[in-house]
C-alpha cells in the first residue's frame, strides 16, 4: 500500500481540503443558499457525479468535525447496531473492493485500525464482513490512494454520528 494512512489527521485533512469550501460550509450553517459546484472552471475534466461527491464529502467532514471538538481514538470503537448503518458499510466496503481488491481493503482496515481510526471490535466486524464480499469487477492491481482513504474516513465519520458519540 502506497499511502499510510497513520501519516493522516484531522488537522492535515483539513488543510488538504478546500478552505473556500469550508467557508461555504459556515455559508449554508448560516442560511445562505450552497454555490453550484459546476462553475468551478478548473474542474472541467471532471464529472459532475465526482464533483458533487467531493462537495459533499467536504462538506460532511468539515460540519462533522465542527460539531465533535474533543473526539477520541478510535473514532469508531465498534460498529453500530443498525440497518442504516450495515448498508453504510457494505457500500464502503464495495468501494473500496472495486478500488484495489480485497486483499489491500484488509490492510487498509489493519491500517485504519493502527492510526486509531477503527477500535479492535470495529476492525474484527469489519473483517467478518469483507469476507462476504468478492467482486469479479476489483481492480487488484491498484492500491489505495489519499483520495480514497480520505472517503474512508469519511465513512468512518458518517458510522461514528450513527452511535451517538
Amino acid at each position: 500500500m502506497a499511502i499510510d494512512p497513520r501519516n493522516y489527521d484531522l488537522d492535515e485533512l483539513r488543510a488538504a481540503s478546500d478552505a473556500s469550501m469550508l467557508d461555504r460550509v459556515e455559508e449554508t450553517d448560516a442560511g445562505a443558499e450552497w454555490p453550484d459546484e459546476t462553475d468551478d472552471e478548473s474542474e472541467g475534466d471532471r464529472s459532475a457525479a465526482d464533483t458533487a461527491f467531493e462537495a459533499s464529502l467536504t462538506r460532511d467532514l468539515a460540519t462533522m468535525d465542527r460539531r465533535i471538538e474533543a473526539l477520541e481514538r478510535p473514532y469508531l470503537p465498534a460498529l453500530p447496531a443498525s440497518l442504516v448503518a450495515e448498508a453504510l458499510i457494505f457500500e464502503w466496503l464495495e468501494f473500496l473492493v472495486l478500488q484495489a481488491g480485497r486483499d489491500s481493503v484488509d490492510d487498509a482496515v489493519d491500517f485504519y485500525e493502527a492510526v486509531g481510526w477503527l477500535g479492535s471490535d470495529a476492525a474484527e466486524a469489519l473483517d467478518a464482513y469483507l469476507s462476504g464480499i468478492d467482486d469479479s469487477r476489483a481492480n487488484a492491481d491498484n492500491d489505495l490512494n489519499a483520495d480514497d482513504h480520505r472517503v474512508s474516513l469519511h465513512y468512518v465519520a458518517r458510522l461514528t454520528s450513527l452511535t451517538g458519540r
